[in-house]
């Protein structure tokens, strides 16, 4: 079995447990996720406490002093934080694998000296990567080579998931100038206080109000030589040169799904403690507590079917994911096709799963649920928000089209 030569194939058990710190923050951040939620903006203080948790690093490798966490345990911590604010496990769960596109697109040298600083300076990494253009492929900011083999960043980017706060940023533009190489992308990480570098922080969504998503402004940026991954295009040869870089979007796509369902039981758990003590029983039920009402039993064990279900499925293709990044490269077509799938119905899973949940919980909690006092509005709003990434209806139809014809999802940025 080959070993990756940075994660490894075995890094050994954690210095703490890190679900335990997770459940800890959690319980913080959801004393004040409603009222956050309201105003929207960045979560500094929360952000904060991520910092120090030393969370951060959690599937930086032991030996460049991170926690060395395999993907099931980050995706669970993952999970954990997403049941008391999504917004807070978007930012973190993207954060985590926007660190690894240092090791899948860099070299060895750039890795370790990546990993090192962000364990040692509790980095937090945001995303500058899509364009509000005509096509979510259709990127303008330019990257223009500069004589020492960086280059100047001039755009603008929308999306950019985590940007507010962070201290790198993991960035796209596309190679102006050079006749052989136009639209080729250059990928790199850079310092989100490098002069030029314009955050606006103008995030309005209507959910995951505080994933700090708005856009960013590129004014004759400098990304240094040692700052840009690969080679020109790497990212997108990456997806199809047998390389571990191609399991980068199955992991995106899954830490998304375990995100969904963390905020599902989030808003379940809320449920669950309103009907316990709040809740009317219905007249015509002819029962005295709503805990006994028969149909709001019935809707209750629907949701917790739906849940079972879509964690069963999402820790089988955690594990999958896992086994696969052990065993190293080359990832052969079949191999990656084969997970692509699984991970699609996980996402198909936990985005029904989530709406179905967030929205149906006032059904069983009654009319006063409504209240925008209580807030339980913001977890379906979250999760309406958020599957709108990418369409599911598109994974679906993968799922479909290898089933009846077994066929491959084409490798891309969200398949």
């Amino acid at each position: 079995m080959s070993v990756n030569p940075v994660l490894g194939a075995s890094i050994g058990a954690p210095r703490k447990d890190p679900l335990e710190i997770a459940r800890h923050l959690s319980s913080n951040f959801r004393q004040t996720a409603h009222d956050r939620d309201k105003v929207g903006g960045a979560a500094k203080p929360e952000r904060d406490q991520l910092r120090q948790s030393g969370l951060l690093s959690l599937i930086i490798p032991e030996a460049y002093g991170g926690w060395g966490a395999t993907f099931p345990v980050a995706f669970d911590v993952v999970k954990e934080i997403a049941t008391s604010d999504g917004s807070l496990g978007h930012i973190f769960g993207y954060h985590l694998l926007l660190q690894l596109g240092v090791e899948l697109l860099g070299n060895a040298e750039q890795a370790a000296r990546f990993y090192r600083e962000a364990a040692q300076r509790r980095w937090f990494v945001g995303n500058a990567s899509s364009e509000n253009n005509s096509h979510v492929r259709d990127w303008k900011t330019t990257a223009s080579a500069t004589a020492g083999g960086g280059y100047l960043l001039n755009g603008v980017k929308h999306f950019c998931s985590g940007s507010v706060d962070a201290d790198q940023l993991f960035v796209f533009g596309v190679i102006d100038g050079d006749p052989a190489l136009a639209g080729a992308i250059v990928t790199a990480m850079i310092p989100s206080d490098r002069e030029g570098v314009q955050i606006n922080g103008d995030w309005d969504a209507i959910g995951m109000r505080q994933t700090d998503s708005g856009g960013v402004v590129f004014r004759n940026v400098e990304v240094l030589s040692s700052e840009v991954l690969g080679q020109p295009n790497a990212i997108v040869d990456g997806f199809f040169d047998g390389s571990l870089a191609s399991l980068w979007t199955p992991a995106v796509q899954l830490m998304f799904s375990f995100m969904y369902l963390g905020v599902a039981e989030g808003a379940l758990a809320e449920a669950v403690e309103y009907t316990r003590t709040r809740s009317r029983p219905w007249s015509p039920a002819g029962v005295q507590r709503a805990i006994e009402d028969p149909y709001i039993l019935a809707r209750y064990g629907e949701f917790a079917v739906q849940l079972q279900g879509a964690n069963a499925a999402a820790r089988e293709a955690a594990n999958a994911l896992q086994q696969i990044w052990d065993q190293g490269a080359p990832v052969t077509p079949r191999t990656r096709g084969e997970l692509m799938v699984n991970v699609s119905g996980v996402k198909a899973l936990a985005t029904r799963a989530a709406l179905e949940i967030t929205s149906g919980i006032f059904e069983v909690m009654g009319a006063r649920s409504s209240y925008a006092s209580h807030g339980f509005d913001r977890f379906w709003r979250k999760v309406r928000t958020h599957t709108l990434h990418d369409p599911v209806s598109y994974k679906i139809r993968d799922v479909g089209d290898y089933t009846l014809n077994g066929v491959h999802p084409t490798p891309g940025f969200t398949s």
